[in-house]
């Protein structure tokens, strides 16, 4: 199961608490702190705050790929996407009612990041994601409904690794279309600090 952490205030990476709680905190941009410039756009919104909500009990139900994209540098290209499924749970009713409120490119990105975090889960043996960082060492790039973050990190076992994906959502802005991935080599605990990264979410 999934969850996913948007912060209020400092860029922190999207985590996942134990309980398995969805936990949206929406922040407009103006207010986030400058960055460097490959890892300037963070995850961002006009300003709104949700309530924790439980997270599906069982494995959210997978949608089919209308087609699998095609593979390239390597990625993998999903075959079943798992985001739409969490949100449409009744559970997460408050997250799925204020998502219209959010501008495209923030519920496209909103999405992504989701359906990352949740393919990690499902399709890597021995990966326990509970946080990620689309703009970790690059910014995220959205073009209309497709998104790209190539300079990517999510945290697993209390460590960081490179990651690299692509998403497209749905026309409806409400479901992910296509997702393929590649994972790179662990950060090492030296460039945390510069790319807020954190080894634990104290």
């Amino acid at each position: 199961m999934l969850a996913a952490i948007f912060w209020l205030s400092v860029p922190k990476p999207l985590p996942v608490p134990p309980s398995g709680a969805i936990i949206v905190d929406l922040i407009p941009e103006a207010e986030a702190p400058a960055r460097p410039t490959a890892a300037a756009k963070m995850l961002s919104a006009p300003s709104l705050e949700v309530e924790p909500l439980a997270a599906p009990v069982e494995n959210p139900e997978p949608r089919e790929a209308p087609s699998a994209p095609e593979q390239g540098d390597g990625m993998t290209a999903a075959t079943q996407f798992y985001a739409a499924s969490i949100l449409d749970d009744p559970v997460n009713s408050e997250v799925r009612e204020n998502f219209p409120l959010l501008a495209n490119e923030e519920q496209v990105i909103q999405l992504c990041n989701i359906e990352a975090l949740e393919q990690l889960r499902e399709t890597e043996p021995g990966e326990a994601p509970d946080a990620l960082v689309g703009y970790a060492f690059d910014s995220i790039d959205v073009a209309g409904l497709d998104l790209v973050a190539d300079g990517g990190a999510f945290r697993s076992h209390g460590t960081w690794r490179h990651i690299r994906y692509r998403c497209a959502v749905a026309s409806d802005i409400r479901s992910v279309a296509a997702f393929e991935y590649v994972l790179g080599e662990l950060v090492p605990e030296s460039e945390w600090e510069a790319h807020f990264l954190n080894g634990t979410d104290e």
